[in-house]
């Protein structure tokens, strides 16, 4: 299991927000703070222990760089990194079932 650092895609597991995907916003001394742009906006993150999320993947590139370079992110930004990540998860399941 891989462990999920700032600008990485997670699901909670436990919790109101379970099974959503969520971003990686920040990290807080054994806590993400994760967000999705719509129910947890950038601005108030949601604080989840680490062992109650599961790593799925990182973010865009663009995303990322963005992130780490100036430590904020539009809300709509956080959209559409999530949006990308369901879109390649979309397109792989077709591609599993064609294939299958």
């Amino acid at each position: 299991m891989q462990d999920a650092r700032i600008s990485d895609i997670v699901v909670p597991i436990r919790g109101r927000d379970s099974g959503r995907p969520m971003l990686v916003v920040g990290v807080s001394a054994g806590y993400l703070l994760l967000a999705n742009g719509k129910n947890r906006r950038f601005e108030r993150p949601k604080r989840k222990k680490r062992r109650h999320t599961e790593y799925r993947a990182p973010c865009d590139g663009w995303t990322r760089e963005k992130l780490l370079s100036t430590g904020r992110l539009s809300n709509n930004d956080v959209r559409k990194a999530l949006a990308l990540y369901a879109e390649n998860i979309d397109s792989e399941e077709r591609g599993e079932i064609q294939n299958g």
